[in-house]
């Protein structure tokens, strides 16, 4: 199974970038031992002023064939992470062979992105910076896994 970060916009030099890179690596490492063969972060370049409609096409465009979708929209659900992890093992489990975490553009998603989702995802009611949000993103993927494996990287039920 594969599991990827698509994010729409692309990633600046800064300490928010290293730390997207980091989590990804960690899960990436952490993740074998549950047969995720890679954790990867995509980048969709995005021309200034793009409209929603266009920005989220171009995504759906780029999420592996056959993946299952989750879009981070502030409309979605609030998970705990638990929860979070536990859906991304029931996939693995059915035999997905990919699952893509979608961060959408400045604007945010058309009605596509989150119509085809298989799960719709907030971080809350706060607004958050995209930079932020690519990092919190990366870490929650990274938590899952650990969580998965049992890691002690997690400390908490939620």
């Amino acid at each position: 199974m594969i599991l990827s970060l698509l994010i729409c916009g692309k990633l600046k030099a800064g300490p928010e970038t290293e730390l997207v890179r980091d989590y990804v690596k960690r899960a990436a490492r952490q993740g074998r031992g549950l047969g995720i063969s890679d954790v990867s972060c995509q980048e969709i370049t995005l021309r200034a002023g793009i409209e929603p409609a266009a920005a989220t096409q171009l995504a759906l465009a780029a999420v592996p064939k056959g993946a299952k979708r989750i879009a981070l929209d502030e409309t979605g659900r609030n998970i705990s992470t638990k929860q979070f992890a536990e859906q991304l093992n029931q996939w693995r489990e059915q035999g997905a062979p990919a699952i893509c975490v979608m961060v959408g553009p400045a604007d945010g998603w058309a009605e596509p992105a989150r119509a085809e989702a298989d799960l719709v995802l907030s971080f809350g009611k706060m607004t958050w910076p995209h930079k932020l949000v690519h990092a919190m993103a990366a870490e929650q993927i990274y938590r899952a896994i650990s969580i998965l494996t049992n890691s002690p990287y997690h400390r908490g039920d939620a």
